[in-house]
Order: structure tokens, then sequence, then C-alpha cells
């Protein structure tokens, strides 16, 4: 079973989230009817959808519960289709960077829906 690393986003539209995920991997979502945004950067594949994951399924480093539900509608999703754990993570920390440097949208990063490895509040514009 492999592990899966998440970027959970919100609140705003999915279109300016892919926007930030499209310049920083250099490649273009593809949306096929019926299903969700995708991007290819192979060996890469990163899913953007909403989730069904509820407030409080996982919890801050500081142990306050996340409202992933109401918070966090996005749901990024970053796979190395040839198992290398390493670089699917190095590639999940860089988008999640890129939408940290983006400002537009909350962010939390999350191992394996295990542990939070980072997570970004945006502040008032």
């Amino acid at each position: 079973m492999s592990r899966r690393t998440y970027i959970f986003a919100g609140p705003g539209p999915a279109v300016s989230l892919m926007a930030v995920i499209e310049a920083v991997l250099g490649r273009p979502v593809i949306t096929e009817p019926g299903g969700d945004p995708y991007v290819r950067a192979d060996p890469l594949a990163v899913s953007i959808s909403g989730h069904d994951f509820d407030d409080a399924d996982i919890h801050s480093p500081t142990g306050m519960p996340l409202a992933l539900k109401t918070a966090y509608p996005h749901l990024i999703e970053v796979r190395d289709t040839e198992g290398n754990l390493q670089r699917q993570q190095d590639a999940a920390a860089l988008i999640f960077a890129a939408i940290k440097a983006d400002g537009q949208f909350e962010a939390v990063l999350i191992d394996d829906m295990q542990h939070v490895v980072d997570f970004f509040h945006a502040g008032p514009s």
C-alpha cells in the first residue's frame, strides 16, 4: 500500500488554485468530462477535487482540530507513479510553497492522513 500526500486548501475558487498548480508544475490542468481535474508531470500525478473528510478528522501540531470540510474544501493529491516517496513529498512541498507564496488560500500539507507536515493561514490583505 502506498503512502498518500495531500494538500487541503481553501476557501476560494478551484480555478485559481489550479492556476497556481499549473504555474509551479509547468503543465496544464486537464479536465475530462465526468472526472476530476489533474496534472500529469511524469512520473508525478496531481489531482484536484473536493473531498469527504470531516472537520476534526485530523489535528494541527498544536492539537487543535482542523476544519477540513468547512475551511479547506479543495483536496490536492500528489502521487509518484513509480512509488518514489521522497519525490512525491518533494513535489507536494513545492506545490504547498507555491500556494503559500500566492497567498490566496489557506493550506495544510498532510502526510498519509496521519500527521500535519505544514500549514499556512493567509493573513488579511
